[in-house]
């Protein structure tokens, strides 16, 4: 579950941020801006930062993570602003989001949600049409919907779909996705792709398609973003 890390100058604020999120399935810990916070951010590796603008204290820490490079990996953040504060804009450069304040639980939340989802590598992803491949977790959807697949069909739909338009020969396929050493035969490969081709054309879509006396592609038409 994803982990929010609340900066605050007030931590009264935030135990209860913290527990009106926890109402709508976030997890999250907090720092007082007069802790160790940069410190505590690198050792706790939250998905999303939190950060109340309230005094000095807050820009400061702002500023050291939007531009003190302390912070390896891109971590989203976002700020709680005092309406007041946005007539310096300058001071809110390098921030994701922002909620005003007081805030509204559920528009920070679904803020929150928001930055989470846009946060998830997109070099990780492969989208064709209503298929998606999460590489990182090794995952496919289709229309949103977990597909189930064995471990081969994942490796032979994702080492077709990185090179869309590009046909394979069954004696290619078994070396690139069964390895060099496997002794079966190409008719493996068929089954392989009747089966998986079942499990993701559901909506009448053709993903993969058979190359006559050759072997199989996936469909260039469909418009594909592969990220690495």
């Amino acid at each position: 579950m994803p982990n929010i890390f609340i900066i605050t100058k007030e931590i009264e604020m935030a135990k209860k941020l913290q527990s009106k999120l926890a109402e709508r399935g976030l997890t999250s810990s907090f720092a007082s801006t007069r802790d160790k916070v940069i410190e505590r951010i690198v050792r706790e590796s939250p998905e999303l930062i939190l950060v109340e603008m309230n005094g000095q204290a807050s820009q400061t820490i702002l500023h050291e993570l939007t531009h003190g490079g302390k912070i390896k990996s891109k971590v989203p953040i976002m700020a709680l602003v005092n309406p007041e504060g946005l007539n310096q804009p300058a001071d809110y450069l390098g921030i994701d989001d922002f909620s005003f304040w007081p805030y509204d639980d559920r528009e920070l939340s679904f803020r929150i949600k928001r930055l989470l989802q846009k946060n998830i590598k997109e070099d990780e992803i492969i989208r064709a049409g209503d298929l998606t491949i999460d590489l990182a977790n090794c995952e496919v959807r289709v229309e949103g919907k977990v597909m189930e697949l064995t471990f081969k069909e994942y490796e032979l739909l994702k080492f077709l779909a990185k090179e869309p338009g590009r046909v394979f020969t069954r004696e290619a396929l078994l070396n690139k996705v069964w390895g060099y050493d496997y002794f079966g035969g190409d008719r493996t490969v068929d089954v392989h792709v009747r089966r998986l081709r079942s499990k993701i054309e559901l909506s009448g879509q053709t993903f993969i398609e058979t190359v006559r006396n050759i072997g199989y592609r996936f469909k260039k038409e469909i418009e594909v973003e592969v990220k690495d």
